[in-house]
């Protein structure tokens, strides 16, 4: 005789088994994506958005616009947002959608809609309710409420909001200038700094040019070393030049720190870390002339002085290479942060 209690387990575990290996697949797409991976990933959410899950629609949309299917993108948020997906809704309201002055549709042909629009803060409202520090910040860029109007109150609201908004992985908040002055700096840096600590490079970029702002450059050196620990692209690209500018400026470190090389060094590492190899140009970082003899750059590091080769620079990016061995990017891309939020706009 067949156990009942056995059958209804496995009954039960058959019918949330798909459910739940459709989240861990979407996680796992979402994770290469942010290591840049961009067709993987994209080969990931296909699959998924064929079988119905708006989530994916989403992402595969990302994707396909950014490996150059952009006409597939428009479909791809149409499905999407047909499914209750209340990103891809927004991106397809176009710039009927507050704060969204240039839209992606007006070249794109995608098929935008003033409609779009109150659906998609309906949307954000649920996923609020339920927590979600994401849809948090959507309506507080979006759908700004009257007291955003009022100077003074406003920043002490933010203030207010930002536990909130940190609990629920709210991050771009804290990203976002636009939410902060003098008035509430405190709070914001008090955040950034949580955030950098656990990881966070765009958090410590941010830090880093607040304390620089501040005239505070040994807060603003260490904020930007912490993300260089963790092997972040933000920090690394910030540190060749941010973080070499300041040391030469406050003369802070060694001769050996404040050097051309060590900021080409920083510069190659990121692009390491992003497959983007190459991208890193030495006469940006160095002093240089033409030499008509050899029908090539000589360059010179612009704090020694000392003649740079072709040999050593290739033993630097090699270094830069090791450096990041074992290391893999984080854009912290999600749908706050993408370019669809913003429409032309990067976030940062």
């Amino acid at each position: 005789m067949v156990n009942v209690n056995l059958l209804k387990v496995l009954i039960i575990t058959a019918c949330i088994f798909p459910f739940l290996s459709r989240a861990e697949t979407l996680e796992k797409g979402i994770d290469i994506l942010n290591q840049g991976q961009f067709k993987k990933a994209r080969e990931i959410f296909k699959p998924l958005a064929e079988h119905g899950d708006a989530n994916a629609a989403y992402w595969l949309a990302y994707t396909q616009f950014k490996t150059l299917g952009t006409l597939e993108a428009g479909s791809s948020l149409l499905k999407s947002a047909e499914g209750g997906n209340p990103w891809a809704m927004a991106t397809l309201a176009g710039t009927n959608m507050p704060e969204v002055d240039r839209s992606f549709c007006g070249y794109l042909g995608w098929p935008c809609d003033e409609q779009w629009v109150d659906k998609a803060i309906e949307g954000w409202e649920k996923l609020a309710e339920e927590g979600n520090g994401k849809a948090m910040y959507a309506l507080l860029y979006h759908d700004p409420s009257w007291w955003q109007y009022i100077p003074i109150y406003r920043e002490y609201r933010y203030g207010e909001l930002a536990e909130k908004l940190y609990k629920n992985k709210g991050f771009t908040f804290f990203y976002d200038n636009n939410f902060w002055s003098f008035l509430n700096e405190d709070k914001r840096i008090e955040y950034l700094e949580k955030m950098a600590l656990n990881g966070d490079g765009i958090a410590a970029y941010k830090l880093f040019y607040i304390f620089e702002e501040n005239k505070e450059p040994r807060r603003a050196i260490s904020a930007i070393e912490t993300g260089i620990k963790g092997r972040k692209s933000q920090s690394l690209y910030s540190a060749s030049t941010g973080l070499i500018r300041l040391k030469r400026e406050y003369d802070i470190g060694s001769e050996d720190e404040r050097t051309s090389k060590r900021a080409y060094f920083y510069c190659s590492a990121a692009d390491s870390l992003l497959g983007k190899e190459g991208d890193c140009s030495a006469s940006g970082f160095f002093d240089f002339e033409y030499d008509r003899d050899i029908g090539r750059h000589k360059y010179y590091d612009k704090v020694t002085g000392e003649r740079v080769t072709e040999e050593q620079l290739e033993k630097i990016r090699e270094k830069a290479r090791e450096y990041v061995s074992g290391y893999y990017a984080d854009l912290k891309l999600d749908e706050t942060t993408v370019e669809f939020f913003k429409g032309f706009y990067k976030n940062f």
